[in-house]
């Protein structure tokens, strides 16, 4: 893992990559589905709520036949992903991607083999309708056996408001939801840094989510026209250990992949 530099407020992005994406693993996961559902690479990518496009970068790592859009109604965490992931690539692999600002529901600029929404993000649509909306729009999208996936969490443990703190080595993660909501499983969730020198960087990001369930999801996948939905189980996170299951595991807190197939 890389180090973790002098903290500032200007910096919540450089620490939200370190603890909580990992592109490599994330790049390798999205090519493993591809070849196995489609027999070859997928070369055009796009990622939804990208944030700083990392895991764009990461794409484009794979080399000169692979391209990429990345989109996101922010600005300014696209203007840091340009600065500290693109610009550091080189010429040549920034003119294969494309950072958008916009809605993830509008359309890419080239119909992308595979799409992702991953760290959860499209928990950002609250209501039932609204979130068809979006995989109805991802559907229509995707080139011709393109494949759509997206992270799923779950498990008693997902309803928790404790604060959860992960080690990453030279800070801490603090993932803290609150406010949830029985009725609507609907939540508030802050991500807080701390320091070795007992400092913290507090509320540097703020969501209010909807803890989607993984039967709605596949239900709603289905719906929006994907012709099969499969499932993947993270047995091993930071190596890749996806598996293929019908079945899951019961754990207070899993993790886990929809492959929705066009």
């Amino acid at each position: 893992m890389a180090r973790a530099k002098k903290k500032s407020l200007g910096d919540k992005y450089h620490f939200y990559q370190l603890g909580v994406q990992s592109p490599d693993v994330d790049v390798a996961l999205l090519q493993q589905v591809y070849r196995q559902v489609r027999g070859r690479a997928a070369t055009h990518f796009r990622e939804d709520f990208c944030g700083t496009a990392a895991t764009l970068c990461a794409w484009l790592e794979q080399g000169k036949k692979f391209t990429g859009e990345g989109w996101d109604i922010d600005p300014e965490p696209l203007a840091w992903g340009r600065k500290h992931n693109l610009k550091p690539l080189g010429k040549n692999r920034q003119q294969r991607a494309k950072l958008c600002t916009g809605d993830a529901r509008e359309p890419s600029l080239r119909a992308p083999d595979i799409r992702c929404a991953f760290n959860f993000s499209y928990w950002l649509f609250r209501e039932r309708g609204v979130l068809l909306e979006y995989f109805r729009s991802v559907h229509d999208d995707l080139a011709a056996y393109g494949v759509f996936m997206i992270d799923v969490q779950g498990g008693s443990e997902v309803f928790s408001e404790e604060e959860q703190v992960t080690d990453c080595g030279d800070f801490e993660l603090i993932c803290h939801q609150t406010d949830v909501c029985p009725v609507d499983h609907s939540a508030n969730l802050a991500l807080h840094f701390r320091f070795p020198d007992g400092s913290e960087m507090r509320d540097a990001f703020r969501y209010i989510w909807r803890i989607w369930s993984m039967p709605e999801l596949i239900d709603m996948l289905r719906e929006a026209g994907f012709a099969d939905v499969r499932c993947y189980w993270c047995a091993d996170e930071e190596e890749s250990g996806y598996e293929e299951t019908r079945f899951g595991e019961n754990d207070p807190a899993w993790i886990a992949c929809l492959a929705a197939l066009k």
